[in-house]
């Protein structure tokens, strides 16, 4: 499996994909004050970290294991 972070600096968005489909959208919530990911498939977002680089080693290992 291979996933992918593509940050968009216009939008400050970060896009996730997944074997080169998109996943989902992580957006930084100034109010919680963390990363959330707004998966494709799910119309609710999930919370994460402040600081963006643990956030996209979290998903990608909870992306990886999702099987286990």
């Amino acid at each position: 499996m291979k996933v992918e972070f593509i940050k968009d600096e216009s939008t400050k968005t970060v896009k996730v994909e997944v074997n080169g489909e998109k996943y989902g959208e992580l957006i930084f919530d100034t109010d919680q004050d963390v990363w959330v990911l707004w998966p494709e498939q799910i119309d609710d977002g999930v919370g994460y970290f402040d600081d963006l680089e643990e956030t996209e080693d979290q998903i990608k290992f909870e992306l990886e294991h999702a099987g286990d």
